[in-house]
Protein backbone atom coordinates (compact mmCIF):
# COMPACT_ATOMS: atom_id res chain seq x y z
CA UNK A 1 0.00 0.00 0.00
CA UNK A 2 2.69 1.99 1.03
CA UNK A 3 4.69 1.52 -2.37
CA UNK A 4 1.47 2.12 -4.63
CA UNK A 5 0.88 5.19 -2.54
CA UNK A 6 4.65 6.62 -3.46
CA UNK A 7 3.74 5.63 -7.37
CA UNK A 8 0.47 7.73 -7.43
CA UNK A 9 2.34 10.86 -5.87
CA UNK A 10 5.17 10.50 -8.21
CA UNK A 11 2.79 9.95 -11.22
CA UNK A 12 0.97 13.06 -9.73
CA UNK A 13 4.22 15.18 -9.01
CA UNK A 14 4.85 14.33 -13.35
CA UNK A 15 0.93 15.34 -13.97
CA UNK A 16 1.33 18.96 -12.43
CA UNK A 17 4.76 19.34 -13.85
CA UNK A 18 3.17 18.40 -17.23
CA UNK A 19 0.79 21.30 -16.71
CA UNK A 20 3.30 24.03 -15.89
CA UNK A 21 2.60 27.03 -18.49
CA UNK A 22 5.71 28.20 -20.58
CA UNK A 23 6.17 31.78 -21.51
CA UNK A 24 9.74 32.60 -23.16
CA UNK A 25 10.54 36.34 -23.76
CA UNK A 26 13.36 37.13 -26.14
CA UNK A 27 15.18 40.42 -26.82
CA UNK A 28 17.56 41.07 -29.37
CA UNK A 29 21.02 42.70 -29.06
CA UNK A 30 20.33 42.93 -25.34
CA UNK A 31 23.67 42.85 -23.01
CA UNK A 32 24.38 41.73 -19.29
CA UNK A 33 24.77 45.30 -18.57
CA UNK A 34 21.18 46.58 -19.57
CA UNK A 35 19.38 44.55 -16.82
CA UNK A 36 19.66 46.01 -12.99
CA UNK A 37 19.87 42.83 -11.59
CA UNK A 38 22.98 42.24 -13.30
CA UNK A 39 24.76 44.74 -11.73
CA UNK A 40 23.91 48.35 -13.27
CA UNK A 41 21.92 50.44 -10.74
CA UNK A 42 21.21 52.97 -13.79
CA UNK A 43 19.49 50.79 -15.79
CA UNK A 44 15.28 51.34 -14.90
CA UNK A 45 14.34 47.49 -15.41
CA UNK A 46 11.89 47.09 -12.33
CA UNK A 47 10.13 43.98 -14.15
CA UNK A 48 13.43 42.36 -15.76
CA UNK A 49 14.77 42.67 -12.09
CA UNK A 50 11.77 41.31 -10.45
CA UNK A 51 11.96 38.45 -12.06
CA UNK A 52 15.43 37.78 -10.94
CA UNK A 53 14.63 38.41 -7.97
CA UNK A 54 11.81 35.97 -7.93
CA UNK A 55 13.56 33.20 -9.97
CA UNK A 56 17.40 32.43 -10.89
CA UNK A 57 19.89 34.56 -12.73
CA UNK A 58 23.00 33.19 -14.92
CA UNK A 59 25.71 35.87 -15.02
CA UNK A 60 27.80 34.01 -17.11
CA UNK A 61 25.28 32.47 -20.16
CA UNK A 62 26.87 32.60 -24.41
CA UNK A 63 25.70 32.66 -27.57
CA UNK A 64 28.35 29.73 -29.56
CA UNK A 65 28.98 32.23 -32.36
CA UNK A 66 28.03 32.96 -35.84
CA UNK A 67 28.48 32.45 -39.31
CA UNK A 68 26.40 35.63 -40.14
CA UNK A 69 26.78 39.07 -39.72
CA UNK A 70 23.34 38.58 -38.52
CA UNK A 71 24.01 36.63 -35.43
CA UNK A 72 20.24 36.07 -34.07
CA UNK A 73 20.20 33.71 -37.24
CA UNK A 74 22.66 31.62 -35.71
CA UNK A 75 21.50 32.11 -32.08
CA UNK A 76 18.14 31.46 -32.78
CA UNK A 77 18.43 28.68 -35.18
CA UNK A 78 20.57 26.29 -32.09
CA UNK A 79 17.55 28.04 -29.69
CA UNK A 80 15.33 26.43 -31.85
CA UNK A 81 16.73 23.12 -33.07
CA UNK A 82 19.19 22.34 -30.21
CA UNK A 83 22.07 21.58 -32.98
CA UNK A 84 25.54 23.32 -32.03
CA UNK A 85 26.86 25.82 -34.21
CA UNK A 86 28.23 24.55 -37.64
CA UNK A 87 25.41 21.84 -37.62
CA UNK A 88 22.94 24.50 -37.24
CA UNK A 89 23.69 26.35 -40.44
CA UNK A 90 22.89 23.75 -42.56
CA UNK A 91 19.20 23.37 -41.30
CA UNK A 92 17.23 24.70 -43.87
CA UNK A 93 13.44 23.69 -44.23
CA UNK A 94 13.24 20.42 -45.82
CA UNK A 95 15.55 18.58 -43.45
CA UNK A 96 15.29 20.60 -40.15
CA UNK A 97 15.46 18.43 -36.94
CA UNK A 98 12.10 18.14 -34.69
CA UNK A 99 12.21 22.26 -33.17
CA UNK A 100 11.14 23.30 -29.74
CA UNK A 101 7.62 24.13 -30.62
CA UNK A 102 6.92 20.51 -32.34
CA UNK A 103 8.30 18.75 -29.06
CA UNK A 104 5.98 20.88 -26.48
CA UNK A 105 2.93 19.89 -29.23
CA UNK A 106 4.07 16.38 -28.77
CA UNK A 107 3.91 16.64 -25.02
CA UNK A 108 0.21 18.16 -25.08
CA UNK A 109 0.87 21.74 -25.06
CA UNK A 110 -0.66 24.54 -27.35
CA UNK A 111 1.93 26.96 -28.89
CA UNK A 112 1.99 30.11 -29.81
CA UNK A 113 4.73 32.77 -31.21
CA UNK A 114 5.03 35.94 -31.81
CA UNK A 115 7.40 38.75 -32.75
CA UNK A 116 10.75 38.22 -34.24
CA UNK A 117 11.48 34.67 -35.99
CA UNK A 118 14.82 35.05 -37.86
CA UNK A 119 15.69 31.32 -37.64
CA UNK A 120 16.27 28.95 -39.94
CA UNK A 121 14.26 26.05 -41.22
CA UNK A 122 10.26 26.13 -41.61
CA UNK A 123 8.13 29.27 -41.48
CA UNK A 124 6.95 29.78 -37.66
CA UNK A 125 3.17 28.65 -38.99
CA UNK A 126 4.48 25.62 -39.75
CA UNK A 127 5.70 24.79 -36.50
CA UNK A 128 3.50 26.54 -33.74
CA UNK A 129 -0.23 26.00 -33.71
CA UNK A 130 -0.88 29.56 -33.39
CA UNK A 131 0.84 33.10 -34.60
CA UNK A 132 0.28 36.14 -33.42
CA UNK A 133 0.42 38.76 -35.84
CA UNK A 134 2.76 38.22 -38.49
CA UNK A 135 6.33 37.50 -37.58
CA UNK A 136 9.30 39.79 -38.85
CA UNK A 137 12.15 38.45 -39.96
CA UNK A 138 15.81 40.55 -40.31
CA UNK A 139 16.06 44.19 -39.21
CA UNK A 140 12.80 46.45 -39.23
CA UNK A 141 13.10 49.51 -41.33
CA UNK A 142 11.80 51.28 -38.89
CA UNK A 143 9.88 50.28 -35.27
CA UNK A 144 6.63 52.22 -35.59
CA UNK A 145 4.27 50.42 -37.87
CA UNK A 146 0.26 51.28 -38.59
CA UNK A 147 -0.30 49.35 -35.43
CA UNK A 148 2.10 51.23 -33.56
CA UNK A 149 5.58 50.71 -31.62
CA UNK A 150 6.77 47.29 -32.58
CA UNK A 151 7.62 47.12 -28.97
CA UNK A 152 4.12 47.60 -27.97
CA UNK A 153 2.46 45.26 -30.81
CA UNK A 154 4.50 42.07 -29.75
CA UNK A 155 3.32 42.71 -25.82
CA UNK A 156 -0.34 43.17 -27.06
CA UNK A 157 -0.34 40.21 -28.88
CA UNK A 158 1.09 38.69 -25.99
CA UNK A 159 -1.74 40.04 -23.37
CA UNK A 160 -4.33 39.37 -25.96
CA UNK A 161 -3.02 35.58 -26.18
CA UNK A 162 -3.27 35.03 -22.71
CA UNK A 163 -6.61 37.30 -21.60
CA UNK A 164 -8.56 34.79 -23.95
CA UNK A 165 -6.23 31.27 -23.74
CA UNK A 166 -9.28 29.14 -22.13
CA UNK A 167 -7.97 25.57 -23.30
CA UNK A 168 -7.51 22.67 -20.95
CA UNK A 169 -4.15 22.31 -22.44
CA UNK A 170 -1.10 24.46 -20.87
CA UNK A 171 0.77 26.30 -23.27
CA UNK A 172 4.05 27.28 -24.82
CA UNK A 173 4.42 31.19 -25.77
CA UNK A 174 7.28 32.02 -27.45
CA UNK A 175 7.34 36.07 -27.48
CA UNK A 176 10.40 37.69 -29.10
CA UNK A 177 10.69 41.49 -29.05
CA UNK A 178 12.71 42.96 -32.09
CA UNK A 179 14.04 45.33 -29.50
CA UNK A 180 17.20 46.72 -28.80
CA UNK A 181 17.59 45.96 -32.26
CA UNK A 182 18.68 49.07 -34.70
CA UNK A 183 17.30 51.31 -35.35
CA UNK A 184 16.69 52.24 -31.99
CA UNK A 185 13.50 54.18 -32.08
CA UNK A 186 11.22 55.05 -28.80
CA UNK A 187 8.76 57.64 -27.21
CA UNK A 188 11.35 60.51 -25.97
CA UNK A 189 10.04 59.39 -22.00
CA UNK A 190 12.56 56.51 -21.97
CA UNK A 191 15.60 58.47 -24.08
CA UNK A 192 15.25 60.83 -21.06
CA UNK A 193 15.80 57.71 -18.23
CA UNK A 194 19.22 58.07 -19.36
CA UNK A 195 20.74 61.33 -19.72
CA UNK A 196 23.61 60.90 -22.31
CA UNK A 197 26.44 63.24 -20.63
CA UNK A 198 25.90 60.63 -17.36
CA UNK A 199 26.54 57.49 -19.29
CA UNK A 200 29.67 56.46 -18.23
CA UNK A 201 31.19 53.80 -20.77
CA UNK A 202 33.20 51.02 -19.37
CA UNK A 203 37.07 50.77 -18.89
CA UNK A 204 37.40 48.58 -22.07
CA UNK A 205 36.65 51.91 -23.98
CA UNK A 206 38.25 55.07 -24.85
CA UNK A 207 37.55 58.12 -26.54
CA UNK A 208 39.27 57.94 -30.03
CA UNK A 209 40.07 54.55 -29.72
CA UNK A 210 40.90 53.20 -33.10
CA UNK A 211 38.67 50.47 -34.45
CA UNK A 212 39.61 46.79 -33.73
CA UNK A 213 41.18 45.38 -37.01
CA UNK A 214 40.67 42.12 -36.22
CA UNK A 215 36.95 42.48 -36.25
CA UNK A 216 34.39 42.81 -39.30
CA UNK A 217 31.47 44.28 -39.53
CA UNK A 218 32.30 47.41 -37.15
CA UNK A 219 29.00 49.99 -37.24
CA UNK A 220 30.99 53.19 -36.57
CA UNK A 221 33.45 56.11 -37.82
CA UNK A 222 36.67 54.92 -37.19
CA UNK A 223 38.05 56.57 -34.67
CA UNK A 224 35.36 55.72 -31.99
CA UNK A 225 33.86 58.79 -30.11
CA UNK A 226 32.70 58.87 -26.67
CA UNK A 227 29.68 61.39 -27.89
CA UNK A 228 29.06 58.40 -29.74
CA UNK A 229 29.21 55.80 -28.04
CA UNK A 230 27.39 57.14 -25.52
CA UNK A 231 24.33 58.36 -27.18
CA UNK A 232 24.11 54.51 -28.42
CA UNK A 233 23.64 53.28 -25.03
CA UNK A 234 21.54 56.02 -24.47
CA UNK A 235 19.40 54.57 -27.19
CA UNK A 236 19.99 50.86 -26.33
CA UNK A 237 19.08 51.45 -22.72
CA UNK A 238 15.89 53.65 -23.39
CA UNK A 239 14.52 50.57 -25.74
CA UNK A 240 15.33 47.79 -23.08
CA UNK A 241 13.45 50.51 -20.29
CA UNK A 242 10.45 50.27 -22.95
CA UNK A 243 10.82 46.41 -23.37
CA UNK A 244 10.34 46.36 -19.26
CA UNK A 245 7.39 48.65 -19.07
CA UNK A 246 5.69 46.08 -21.45
CA UNK A 247 7.09 42.52 -20.01
CA UNK A 248 5.25 44.47 -16.55
CA UNK A 249 2.21 44.05 -18.76
CA UNK A 250 2.50 40.75 -19.95
CA UNK A 251 3.00 39.55 -15.88
CA UNK A 252 -0.24 41.38 -14.87
CA UNK A 253 -2.03 39.62 -18.10
CA UNK A 254 -0.71 36.09 -16.55
CA UNK A 255 -1.43 37.63 -13.06
CA UNK A 256 -4.87 38.44 -13.81
CA UNK A 257 -5.32 35.36 -15.22
CA UNK A 258 -4.38 33.82 -12.23
CA UNK A 259 -1.47 31.65 -13.27
CA UNK A 260 1.68 33.83 -12.87
CA UNK A 261 2.41 31.20 -10.15
CA UNK A 262 1.76 28.19 -12.52
CA UNK A 263 3.89 29.37 -15.11
CA UNK A 264 7.67 29.03 -15.89
CA UNK A 265 9.78 31.90 -17.38
CA UNK A 266 12.75 32.53 -19.23
CA UNK A 267 13.87 35.95 -19.69
CA UNK A 268 16.53 36.18 -21.90
CA UNK A 269 18.11 37.23 -25.48
CA UNK A 270 20.08 36.02 -28.34
CA UNK A 271 23.67 37.60 -27.80
CA UNK A 272 24.82 41.09 -26.74
CA UNK A 273 26.43 43.66 -28.69
CA UNK A 274 29.60 45.63 -28.04
CA UNK A 275 29.23 49.60 -27.68
CA UNK A 276 33.12 50.10 -28.52
CA UNK A 277 34.56 48.03 -25.80
CA UNK A 278 37.71 46.52 -26.83
CA UNK A 279 37.53 49.07 -30.42
CA UNK A 280 34.32 47.10 -31.20
CA UNK A 281 31.14 48.39 -32.55
CA UNK A 282 28.88 45.61 -33.02
CA UNK A 283 28.34 42.32 -32.45
CA UNK A 284 30.72 39.78 -34.60
CA UNK A 285 33.19 39.36 -31.85
CA UNK A 286 34.04 37.31 -28.89
CA UNK A 287 34.65 40.10 -26.01
CA UNK A 288 32.70 39.37 -22.98
CA UNK A 289 29.30 42.12 -24.06
CA UNK A 290 28.71 40.28 -27.46
CA UNK A 291 28.67 36.72 -26.50
CA UNK A 292 27.24 36.68 -23.22
CA UNK A 293 23.67 37.52 -22.96
CA UNK A 294 20.71 37.30 -20.01
CA UNK A 295 19.47 34.17 -18.98
CA UNK A 296 16.27 34.56 -16.31
CA UNK A 297 14.24 31.17 -14.81
CA UNK A 298 11.41 31.80 -12.50
CA UNK A 299 9.56 28.57 -11.78
CA UNK A 300 7.47 27.18 -9.59
CA UNK A 301 8.99 25.82 -6.26
CA UNK A 302 12.08 26.95 -6.94
CA UNK A 303 14.31 29.06 -4.47
CA UNK A 304 14.04 33.05 -5.14
CA UNK A 305 16.68 35.44 -5.58
CA UNK A 306 19.61 32.86 -6.75
CA UNK A 307 23.01 34.04 -9.04
CA UNK A 308 24.67 31.37 -10.92
CA UNK A 309 27.91 32.18 -11.96
CA UNK A 310 28.26 28.53 -13.77
CA UNK A 311 29.54 29.73 -17.30
CA UNK A 312 26.95 28.32 -19.67
CA UNK A 313 25.24 28.23 -23.10
CA UNK A 314 22.02 30.24 -23.63
CA UNK A 315 20.61 27.24 -25.26
CA UNK A 316 20.78 24.88 -22.41
CA UNK A 317 17.60 26.46 -20.99
CA UNK A 318 15.95 24.40 -23.83
CA UNK A 319 16.63 20.99 -22.82
CA UNK A 320 16.29 22.34 -19.59
CA UNK A 321 12.55 23.12 -19.50
CA UNK A 322 12.23 19.38 -21.48
CA UNK A 323 13.37 17.83 -18.07
CA UNK A 324 12.00 19.87 -15.69
CA UNK A 325 8.29 19.19 -17.45
CA UNK A 326 9.13 15.40 -17.76
CA UNK A 327 9.04 15.59 -21.22
CA UNK A 328 9.07 12.56 -23.47
CA UNK A 329 11.43 13.31 -26.37
CA UNK A 330 14.03 11.74 -28.11
CA UNK A 331 17.10 13.35 -25.98
CA UNK A 332 18.99 14.54 -29.25
CA UNK A 333 20.49 17.82 -27.92
CA UNK A 334 23.94 19.38 -28.72
CA UNK A 335 23.17 21.51 -25.46
CA UNK A 336 22.63 20.08 -22.12
CA UNK A 337 20.40 20.45 -19.29
CA UNK A 338 20.76 23.23 -16.31
CA UNK A 339 18.33 21.57 -14.17
CA UNK A 340 21.34 20.20 -11.77
CA UNK A 341 22.08 23.87 -11.24
CA UNK A 342 18.94 25.16 -10.60
CA UNK A 343 18.49 22.24 -8.20
CA UNK A 344 21.81 23.49 -6.55
CA UNK A 345 23.05 19.86 -7.02
CA UNK A 346 26.54 19.96 -8.26
CA UNK A 347 27.41 19.80 -12.42
CA UNK A 348 30.53 19.23 -14.63
CA UNK A 349 31.84 22.03 -15.27
CA UNK A 350 32.56 22.88 -18.81
CA UNK A 351 34.55 25.02 -21.07
CA UNK A 352 32.70 27.04 -23.28
CA UNK A 353 33.43 26.89 -27.35
CA UNK A 354 33.22 30.29 -28.80
CA UNK A 355 33.63 30.73 -33.09
CA UNK A 356 32.92 33.76 -35.55
CA UNK A 357 32.75 32.68 -39.06
CA UNK A 358 36.62 31.18 -39.87
CA UNK A 359 38.56 34.09 -38.59
CA UNK A 360 37.60 34.28 -34.48
CA UNK A 361 37.52 31.33 -32.24
CA UNK A 362 37.73 31.29 -28.76
CA UNK A 363 37.70 29.46 -25.38
CA UNK A 364 36.76 29.78 -21.57
CA UNK A 365 37.71 27.67 -18.89
CA UNK A 366 37.20 28.95 -15.70
CA UNK A 367 38.43 32.09 -14.95
CA UNK A 368 40.66 31.86 -18.52
CA UNK A 369 39.27 33.61 -22.09
CA UNK A 370 41.42 32.70 -24.89
CA UNK A 371 40.89 34.82 -28.04
CA UNK A 372 42.60 33.54 -31.39
CA UNK A 373 42.54 34.97 -35.07
CA UNK A 374 43.36 32.46 -37.39
CA UNK A 375 43.84 35.11 -40.26
CA UNK A 376 46.47 37.20 -38.42
CA UNK A 377 47.61 34.63 -36.14
CA UNK A 378 46.83 37.25 -33.15
CA UNK A 379 46.23 36.04 -29.52
CA UNK A 380 44.57 37.02 -26.97
CA UNK A 381 44.04 35.97 -23.06
CA UNK A 382 42.53 37.53 -20.63
CA UNK A 383 41.66 36.42 -16.64
CA UNK A 384 38.05 36.96 -16.49
CA UNK A 385 37.97 36.89 -12.55
CA UNK A 386 40.66 40.12 -12.55
CA UNK A 387 40.08 41.36 -15.75
CA UNK A 388 36.10 41.51 -16.34
CA UNK A 389 36.20 43.54 -19.19
CA UNK A 390 39.25 42.06 -20.81
CA UNK A 391 41.54 45.66 -20.92
CA UNK A 392 44.59 43.61 -20.18
CA UNK A 393 46.15 40.85 -22.98
CA UNK A 394 48.33 38.68 -20.81
CA UNK A 395 48.87 36.56 -23.57
CA UNK A 396 52.97 37.82 -24.43
CA UNK A 397 53.79 37.13 -20.33
CA UNK A 398 55.84 34.06 -19.24
CA UNK A 399 53.78 32.57 -16.91
CA UNK A 400 50.75 32.25 -19.57
CA UNK A 401 52.17 29.87 -21.63
CA UNK A 402 51.07 27.08 -19.92
CA UNK A 403 47.25 28.35 -19.73
CA UNK A 404 46.95 28.96 -23.44
CA UNK A 405 48.39 25.48 -24.08
CA UNK A 406 46.10 23.86 -22.07
CA UNK A 407 43.05 26.60 -23.32
CA UNK A 408 44.43 25.60 -26.77
CA UNK A 409 44.16 21.45 -26.25
CA UNK A 410 40.32 22.37 -25.10
CA UNK A 411 39.45 24.14 -28.29
CA UNK A 412 41.45 21.53 -30.38
CA UNK A 413 38.71 18.92 -28.43
CA UNK A 414 35.89 21.41 -29.82
CA UNK A 415 36.96 21.67 -32.83
CA UNK A 416 36.60 17.80 -33.25
CA UNK A 417 33.40 17.37 -31.37
CA UNK A 418 31.49 20.50 -33.37
CA UNK A 419 33.22 19.48 -36.59
CA UNK A 420 34.65 22.98 -36.88
CA UNK A 421 37.14 22.66 -39.66
CA UNK A 422 38.97 25.93 -39.44
CA UNK A 423 42.58 25.58 -39.55
CA UNK A 424 44.31 26.27 -36.41
CA UNK A 425 47.12 24.23 -37.32
CA UNK A 426 49.61 27.45 -37.30
CA UNK A 427 48.88 27.87 -33.38
CA UNK A 428 48.64 24.39 -32.53
CA UNK A 429 52.38 23.67 -33.82
CA UNK A 430 53.20 27.01 -32.32
CA UNK A 431 52.86 25.55 -29.01
CA UNK A 432 52.82 21.49 -30.17
CA UNK A 433 49.36 20.75 -29.06
CA UNK A 434 49.31 17.33 -30.65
Amino acid sequence: MTRLLCVLVMLGSLFLAAQKHVLIIKTDDQSNQTVGAYGNPLMVTPNMDMLAAEGTRFTAAYNMGCWSPAVCIPSRTMFMYGKQLWEAKNINRTNAPKSMPEIFKENGYHTFMTGKWHAMGPRPSKIFDQIGGTPTQGQLKTFYSEHGHMTDVTAKETVDFIRAYDSDKPFFAYVAFNAPHVPRETAQKYYDLYPRKQITLPPSFKDNMPLNQEVAYQYAPNPLRKNTMQKRVQQNNAMVSHIDMQLGNIIKALKDKGIYDDTIIVFTSDHGINFGENGVAGKVCLYEPSVTAPLIVKAPNMKSNRVINSRVYLQDIVPTLYELLDFEWDGNSDFRSLKSLLEEKKQEVQSIYLAMFDDQRGIVSNKDKLIYYPKTGHLELYNLKKDPWETTNIAQKKTSKAVIKKLLSELKLWQEKTKDETDLSQVYKKFKII
